[in-house]
């Protein structure tokens, strides 16, 4: 049951959002302009000025997913037999029963890093993490 909501959270919370879509925007990155890249994700959470001249750039997006909490109230039949005035009994009755699932966390990142050129222009891209997808 877990995995099955597992798996249609990430459906609907990854939708058609994909790992190969979010490396075909970093490919079409590739060779263009620092200004560029940071005038369409904005400033770099960090920087690192390489020996050879160039630059890395770094941006981290960090986000975490709740799920559960949701309480379900279900019918469920009780058996019940006994004695009563020396005379045996049986029967059932419904009664409803209420459940609550237990909430859960699921942490997701990417790190995604940028090599800039001497000429100021993105040369590759590296990234790492559970959520590096398109959106």
């Amino acid at each position: 049951m877990k995995k099955i909501l597992l798996w249609l959270l990430c459906l609907v919370f990854c939708g058609c959002a994909t790992t190969a879509k979010y490396e075909a925007k970093l490919n079409s990155l590739v060779g263009s302009t620092e200004e560029f890249l940071i005038s369409s994700w904005g400033v770099p959470d960090k920087e690192y000025n390489l020996s050879d001249g160039k630059k890395a750039v770094e941006y981290v997006r960090k986000d975490t997913i709740r799920t559960g909490g949701n309480t379900y109230t279900y019918p469920q039949t009780v058996y019940q037999s006994g004695t009563i005035d020396g005379k045996p009994y049986s029967g059932t009755a419904t009664q409803l029963v209420t459940e609550t699932t237990p909430v859960q966390k699921f942490k997701l990142f990417c790190r995604t890093s940028f090599i800039i050129n001497q000429n100021g222009r993105v040369e590759s891209w590296h990234h790492q993490g559970n959520d590096c997808v398109s959106r």
